[in-house]
């Protein structure tokens, strides 16, 4: 099944966003996102001259490093491609994020650590989606290890449980 067809339209704009998660050799997870606009046609850039279709203009990365109870231990950022020469500049503050735990209220403490004039905005709006498939590879991965018979303390914390109830229509409706 897809999306009924659309109005007659052409393709302008691509934002691809990727994600990955790791489970690292020292029990800690790599979460890692890209992010890449680019636009179908030729376009002139006061900065880089004429940019070429599907040429990336927004090329950024990120890499957050969790521990099991999701709190970030380290953050690496970089941006391979901007629209300014300062756009660099925007990666050097995601250290800052060092300490604080994926959960309710992460887009606020995220906002509050590197949001506007501190950082990028492209690669902020990387971090919702991290979350999110932070969640899917902790969960996925322990999930996993208590299937082959590894034993955890708490697999799933009643303040974990509680933080999913109610936060989609599945979670509304069964028992967690």
């Amino acid at each position: 099944m897809d999306l009924p067809n659309p109005t007659e339209r052409k393709l302008i704009h691509n934002r691809n966003v990727h994600c990955k998660g790791y489970a690292r050799i020292d029990g800690d997870f790599d979460i890692e996102a890209e992010l890449i606009d680019s636009k179908t046609y030729d376009f002139p850039s006061t900065v880089h001259g004429i940019v070429a279709k599907d040429t990336p203009y927004h090329h950024m990365k990120l890499r957050i490093t969790i521990d099991i109870d999701m709190n970030v231990k380290d953050a690496l950022a970089i941006t391979l491609s901007g629209p300014y020469p300062i756009c660099p500049q925007g990666a050097l503050n995601f250290k800052k994020l060092i300490g604080i735990k994926i959960g309710p209220g992460w887009k606020r403490r995220v906002q509050s650590r590197i949001g506007g004039s501190s950082g990028c905005t492209h690669i902020t709006e990387l971090t919702g989606p991290m979350a999110t498939t932070a969640y899917q590879t902790v969960g996925g991965e322990l999930s996993r290890q208590k299937r082959m018979g590894k034993k955890f303390k708490n697999l799933i914390k009643d303040d974990q449980k509680s933080t999913l109830k109610n936060s989609c229509i599945a979670y509304s409706k069964i028992d967690i």
